[in-house]
């Protein structure tokens, strides 16, 4: 099968135990993988994601994406405010993403529904109890938060990028094996 546009994100470095598969599927398709890493701190990272793989773990496995041919880039998701939002946090990420030999680098605010509130905060509770107070008032009404802040995060982002030459989102492309007629006809 070949024509199709398929997108995988993980927080795995597992992805690379369907190197093979993926890098097939890549020849015939629009195939775009994002690896999710939120800092290169692996004790923060430790905190923030428990359960992923160590942060150079998943740096690596996009060097391997990428020397096998396959379009890929970082995801940086969430942006915790005053947690992972530093500049210096991001350039880190974005260096290693160059290394890894990425196209794009993108990010996302945090968001907070009532579920997620519901673990969130004790999180925060136990690990940055002095922020919150802060999360509390920022996500009290909505899940999204408002104001200035994430238009200044896409402001500080942008600057990332740009300093290490990233795009924003996966390239298009036309893989080597793209189809003459990848539009699937209708069965009726």
């Amino acid at each position: 099968m070949s024509g199709r546009e398929l997108s995988l994100t993980t927080k795995s470095d597992l992805v690379l135990r369907d190197l093979d598969l993926l890098t097939a599927i890549s020849r015939g398709n629009k195939l775009y993988v994002n690896i999710t890493v939120t800092s290169l701190d692996t004790e923060l990272a430790r905190d923030l994601e428990p359960l992923a793989p160590r942060p150079d773990l998943r740096i690596n496995a996009l060097r391997q994406l990428r020397a096998s041919g396959v379009t890929a880039g970082l995801l940086c998701c969430p942006i915790m405010p005053l947690i992972n939002d530093a500049e210096e946090n991001l350039d880190a990420l974005a260096a290693a993403a160059v290394a890894a030999g990425a196209q794009y680098m993108a990010a996302g605010v945090v968001f907070l529904n009532a579920p997620a509130q519901k673990v969130f905060f004790p999180f925060l509770e136990e690990r940055f109890p002095h922020l919150v107070g802060r999360y509390r008032e920022g996500f009290a009404k909505r899940a999204y938060l408002r104001g200035d802040y994430p238009r200044r995060m896409a402001e500080r982002f942008r600057r990332v990028r740009s300093r290490h030459g990233l795009a924003s989102r996966f390239p298009e492309y036309l893989p080597a094996e793209w189809p003459e007629e990848a539009q699937l006809a209708l069965p009726f």
